[in-house]
């Protein structure tokens, strides 16, 4: 199989992709198993993840890959958030990395 492109998703949005991949054609391997995975994780409503996305960007420094990783991890704490991004080439001050929490808390209800 040939990666055609390659993308930071979130979980939702590959839930949707592998969903859509199965209608078209039977899945290989690896992809049976990452659907399943998929099916396994809580899911976040499309009008919540959109949403959610749309907050995160109006955040400068986060970039698409980054809020991907926070969406798929959806972190409660600053701890979390730092383990998060202990290896990321980026630093985020500690009323950013509480904007995101903030802004993580609303959706994980």
């Amino acid at each position: 199989m040939e990666a055609l492109n390659e993308d930071d998703v979130s979980i939702a949005e590959a839930h949707k992709i592998m969903d859509e991949r199965k209608k078209v054609g039977e899945l290989g391997y690896e992809q049976k198993i990452c659907l399943e995975y998929l099916e396994k994780i809580p899911k976040v409503t499309d009008a919540k993840l959109k949403s959610l996305v749309e907050e995160l960007s109006k955040i400068d420094i986060l970039k698409p890959r980054y809020i991907a990783l926070i969406v798929n991890m959806m972190p409660d704490t600053e701890d979390e958030m730092t383990a998060l991004f202990n290896k990321e080439r980026t630093n985020l001050k500690k009323e950013e990395i509480k904007q995101i929490i903030d802004i993580v808390k609303k959706y994980k209800k």
